[in-house]
């Protein structure tokens, strides 16, 4: 992943918009299968649905932490205003 941090809060909106577009939904898949008993199958099964369920965790928590980006932006902005401010520069 490359790119600068801005202050730009349309910059950071646009990122995270792109997280919450047409993503996999993983909320409600699980694995099934039915006719087998073998031991090492139905383990196999029991780690596959556990996998599905990290992987849900993992996307749930970038999207909750994409979120926050458009408000560090904000803050970056304002700061950067303030500094501008104190140093005599142009306000934008």
């Amino acid at each position: 992943m490359t790119g600068n941090v801005s202050s730009s809060t349309g910059a950071a909106q646009q990122a995270v918009s792109k997280l919450s577009g047409n993503g996999v939904d993983v909320s409600t898949q699980e694995i099934t299968f039915s006719g087998s008993d073998v031991s090492s199958m139905t383990d196999g099964l029991a780690v596959a649905n556990q996998v599905v369920g990290e992987v849900r965790s993992l996307a749930e928590c970038v999207r909750s932490q994409a979120q926050k980006f458009p408000q560090i932006a904000e803050t970056m902005a304002l700061k950067d205003r303030e500094a501008a401010h104190q140093a005599g520069g142009v306000i934008y």
